[in-house]
């Protein structure tokens, strides 16, 4: 079933064109990979998908409805949700209250005493229940990370958007991440992973698409994608050639 579907997005910032008419959808249930060089339109996708950004064309459909023009919070609360490379976390709140936060404005549309309850199960779910009540200053990169993991799902996020989630992280966190991303997924939740470590988007992705300035210049399963002519020149240029 396909739950988001997006057709013919451009987006251009004064008269540079970061998008140039992408198409695609994201099906429910499924891992679904962006990945291309820097400055290929990755995270203005996101951005525009999730309603942080508005498309200057297209349109853009989620569970059958028209979100064309829907502000992001209401994105929100009707199970669109993401996370950040830079984690944005309420600095003058405690962990616990960070995530209270999504499941007062999120889905659960919970009461403030009952968010603050139901918040510790997603912090013991990423592993932060013993921190609940720390500024978030006490934490590390690495537990910020998992912080804003913690505050999308307790959002009960439908389609949940992870933009460069591992970035910052060494070889031992980003293998831990990666089993995490594979919790999140196990709970129903269709992924869109936005990655520049190529092989964790390989042994993730159920199905990659690649962008280029602005464009998308394949998509399919990993394997195919990642042998594709374009996508090989697209990252290491065109004087490379096949062995």
């Amino acid at each position: 079933m396909t739950l988001l579907t997006f057709e013919n997005i451009h987006k251009r910032f004064g008269g540079v064109a970061a998008l140039g008419g992408v198409t695609g959808s994201v099906a429910e249930g499924e891992i679904l990979g962006l990945v291309g060089p820097n400055g290929s339109g990755k995270s203005t996708l996101i951005n525009v998908l999730s309603g942080f950004a508005e498309p200057n064309e297209g349109s853009i459909t989620f569970a059958d409805i028209d979100i064309t023009a829907t502000e992001a919070h209401h994105r929100f609360k009707e199970g669109i949700s993401r996370t950040y490379q830079i984690p944005r976390p309420f600095t003058r709140m405690t962990v616990r209250e960070n995530v209270a936060v999504s499941l007062i404005f999120g889905r659960a549309n919970l009461p403030p005493s009952e968010a603050i309850e139901r918040a510790l199960h997603w912090l013991d779910f990423a592993g932060l229940a013993g921190h609940a009540d720390l500024p978030i200053s006490e934490l590390n990169l690495h537990q910020l990370k998992y912080l804003e993991l913690s505050r999308a799902l307790a959002s009960e996020p439908r389609v949940l958007f992870l933009d460069e989630v591992l970035a910052g992280l060494n070889p031992t966190e980003i293998e831990e991440s990666i089993l995490m991303i594979r919790r999140i997924h196990e709970l129903g939740i269709s992924l869109v992973i936005v990655e520049h470590v190529l092989r964790v988007v390989n042994a993730l992705s159920t199905r990659i698409m690649a962008l280029n300035q602005g464009l998308v210049i394949a998509e399919g399963v990993p394997a195919d994608v990642m042998r594709d002519p374009e996508v090989v020149k697209a990252y290491l240029g065109s004087r490379w050639k096949h062995a």
